[in-house]
C-alpha cells in the first residue's frame, strides 16, 4: 500500500494552490525529552531541515500535504483548505536528504535513505463552520545506537556495515512506532579521527531491542567492498527518545592492544538518559 508520491503544486512552501485556507498550522515546539528538567523548544529551523504536513480523512486516504524545506518563507507555518468533516493531520520533522513516503491509502510512512533524527505528531482535526487555527508540540521518535571502540579501526575501512534485526525507518503516522521487524543492513561512513560510530533508528515501541547486531569493519570502493573484522553482539536495548552506548573492543583482531579507551562519554542534553550496556 506504501508508494512514492509524485511532485504536486503543494510539494513546496506554507500554503497549498488554490481555495481559502481555513485551517493553518504551526509548529510552535519540538519536545525533546518528557520530563520537564530539561529544555523544550527552541527555533524550528535549528532543530530540523524539513517539515511534511499530510492530512488524511477519516478512511485513511490522503487528501492533502505540504512540504517544506529549511529556508522557506513560512517554515514551520503551513495552511490548508480543507472541507467540512473529520480528519487525522500528520507531521513529521526531519533533517534526511530525502523527504520520507507517506501511503497514500494508510497512514504508514517509510524514510528514505538514511535516517535522521526525527520528530513526529499525529492530531485529529475536526472542520466545520470555523477557521482552525492549531499549534503542534513534535516529540522526537527515534533512537540512537552509539558505537565506542576501546580498539582501534582498521587503518583501511571506511565504513560499518551493521546488520540486525529489528525496525528501521517505517512507522505507523498514528502511533509514531515502527512497524517492521526484519533483517536491516545500515552502512556508516567511518574516519580514523572518529570517537565513535551512531546511527539512527525508529523503535516499536516505548522499550524495544535489535538483535543478532553484527558489525562489519570494512573498506568500500563502491564496486565492491572487502571485509577486515567482524563483531556480533546478541541483542542491544533501544528506546525512543534515548542513545543506547555501546562501548568495548569492536574490531576484534584488528591488531590493536585493547586498552580501555580514554575518550569521555556524554550524554546531549536534549535527550533522554542513555542505557549503557557492555560489550
Amino acid at each position: 500500500m506504501s508508494s512514492c508520491e509524485k511532485v504536486m503544486p503543494s510539494e513546496s512552501g506554507g500554503s497549498e494552490s488554490g481555495g481559502v485556507p481555513n485551517v493553518v498550522l504551526r509548529v510552535s515546539n519540538i519536545e525533546t525529552v518528557p520530563f520537564a528538567a530539561r529544555t523544550r523548544g527552541g527555533d524550528i529551523s535549528q532543530m530540523c531541515t524539513h517539515l511534511c504536513f499530510d492530512i488524511y480523512d477519516e478512511e485513511g486516504q490522503k487528501v492533502k500535504y505540504i512540504n517544506q524545506k529549511q529556508g522557506d518563507s513560512k517554515f514551520g507555518e503551513a495552511s490548508f483548505s480543507l472541507a467540512e468533516g473529520d480528519y487525522y493531520l500528520v507531521v513529521v520533522a526531519h533533517s534526511a536528504a530525502k523527504n520520507p513516503s507517506f501511503a497514500t491509502k494508510e497512514m504508514k510512512v517509510t524514510a528514505s535513505g538514511t535516517l535522521s533524527d526525527m520528530f513526529w505528531v499525529c492530531e485529529p482535526l475536526h472542520i466545520s463552520g470555523d477557521n482552525v487555527n492549531k499549534s503542534l508540540t513534535l516529540r522526537r521518535i527515534v533512537s540512537m545506537v552509539r558505537f565506542i571502540a576501546d580498539d582501534k579501526l582498521p587503518d583501511e575501512a571506511n565504513e560499518l556495515l551493521v546488520k540486525y534485526t529489528g525496525s528501521k525507518g517505517t512507522f505507523s503516522g498514528l502511533t509514531g512506532f515502527a512497524t517492521t521487524k526484519a533483517s536491516q543492513s545500515i552502512v556508516v561512513e567511518v574516519d580514523a579521527s572518529d570517537e565513535y560510530y551512531d546511527f539512527y533508528m525508529i523503535p516499536r515501541d516505548e522499550r524495544d531491542t535489535i538483535r543478532n547486531v553484527n558489525i562489519i569493519s570494512r573498506y568500500n570502493n563502491g564496486s565492491d567492498a572487502t571485509n577486515y573484522t567482524e563483531k556480533v553482539i546478541e541483542s542491544i536495548p533501544v528506546r525512543r527518545n534515548s542513545i543506547t552506548l555501546c562501548r568495548g573492543s569492536l574490531f576484534p583482531g584488528s591488531g590493536s592492544s585493547g586498552a580501555s579507551s580514554s575518550v569521555t562519554i556524554s550524554i546531549d542534553d536534549s535527550w533522554d538518559e542513555g542505557i549503557e550496556i557492555g560489550i
